[in-house]
């Protein structure tokens, strides 16, 4: 035991013998790297049957985490019951860690690298952006993984992905989907191909977006209630018993929108009756809301009063601008767009509401496309489309 411990002292000086029953040394193994820098490992080691190393406890700091798995433990066993010395397990250990913590480095260096090579490449395309003048500002996340690009307060989000022709998709984006131009994240193989696209499509939309601004400002606005870029539709208030619904064709903004009535039966076919007569006049060279106003034979759109004290019946059940049979005001993030033509009753309905509880009643008769029936609050006569 002298000798071996002689050995120790000599070899291993951070080393220190602090229990001879059982024999248990503690310290610090010094461990030499490719890199020139040695390592200072925390170690304790128990010998209970001293010499014997078969059933010795060791136990590391944590300065080697990195390195211990399965297979590193195995050789420190098989150290154990090949060697009858400490001073020569210490040594052997030594060059163990030390194997194991350079075989680790060239994998954490190749993975660096590579690591490396995508962090260049990302710059790069970067670099591509900015290099031509397009307005496209450029905002990214820490690990360049996520990028936004915006232009006209338009934007895109992007996340990047391994895949042989599309390198990024779209997570995020203020566009709407426009099906003669096909999916956005199609084949984006760089962020170059991305800002062109956004470019592109901005320039499309721009007039489209300069007539929903325009209705926005003039009209009493029912649906989207917070207008986004991508809604082309507007639902516009024109009576309390009516509205009018219109979808904007993006590739050709100034011809004739789709437009569809919605509230009460007879307003309905009313206002149908007087569009159809002039619908020929619709002249593209004049802005929308002059068309509209035509159409519509009106001199000026009404808009909602927000200081208008309410005129609502505090105590009714259902509040006026609510479906009078789900109790809520939006359904699958529809207004209700059915409206009682009964003047003592005005109710409201989703379409997809009252078509149910129409349904449901024996007798109603269907009539072309229509059912017929009776209102779900007055009893008097109602009809709904089916789709």
């Amino acid at each position: 035991m002298i000798n071996d411990y002689k050995s120790i002292i000599q070899w291993h000086p951070e080393m220190i013998l602090i229990s001879e029953k059982p024999v248990t040394w503690k310290g610090f193994l010094k461990v030499s790297c490719n890199s020139g820098r040695n390592i200072r490992i925390k170690l304790k080691l128990i010998v209970h049957n001293y010499p014997s190393l078969c059933d010795a406890e060791i136990n590391f700091g944590k300065e080697i985490a990195f390195i211990r798995n399965k297979e590193f433990s195995e050789k420190v066993k098989n150290l154990m019951h090949n060697v009858n010395k400490i001073s020569t397990f210490l040594k052997q250990l030594q060059l163990l860690i030390s194997n194991f913590i350079n075989n680790k480095h060239v994998i954490e260096d190749n993975r660096y690298e590579a690591i490396d090579n995508q962090t260049m490449q990302m710059l790069k395309e970067l670099k591509d952006v900015l290099d031509t003048s397009s307005g496209i500002q450029i905002l990214s996340n820490n690990s360049l993984s996520t990028i936004k690009l915006s232009l006209n307060n338009i934007a895109i989000k992007l996340q990047r992905i391994n895949h042989r022709t599309c390198s990024w998709t779209v997570v995020d984006s203020d566009l709407p989907e426009i099906p003669a131009l096909g999916p956005f994240e199609k084949n984006i193989s760089t962020l170059v191909i991305a800002r062109n696209k956004l470019k592109l499509q901005v320039e499309i939309l721009e007039k489209a977006w300069s007539n929903l601004k325009q209705i926005d400002e003039n009209c009493w606005i029912l649906d989207p209630l917070q207008p986004k870029p991508y809604h082309l539709y507007r639902r516009i208030y024109l009576t309390p018993s009516l509205s009018m619904y219109i979808k904007i064709d993006p590739l050709n903004p100034m011809d004739l929108p789709e437009i569809t009535f919605m509230g009460s039966d007879t307003e309905v076919k009313s206002k149908k009756e007087l569009i159809s007569k002039k619908l020929h006049n619709w002249n593209p060279n004049h802005d929308i809301l002059n068309n509209l106003k035509m159409l519509l034979d009106i001199d000026i759109f009404l808009k909602k009063e927000i200081n208008k004290e309410s005129t609502e019946d505090n105590s009714a059940i259902v509040a006026d601008e609510e479906c009078c049979i789900c109790f809520s005001l939006q359904l699958n993030e529809t207004l209700p767009d059915k409206i009682c033509s009964n003047e003592k009753c005005k109710k409201h309905f989703h379409t997809s509401c009252l078509l149910q509880w129409l349904q449901a009643i024996v007798g109603n008769r269907v009539i072309f496309d229509h059912i017929h029936g009776l209102c779900p609050n007055c009893e008097e006569s109602i009809s709904c489309y089916i789709k």
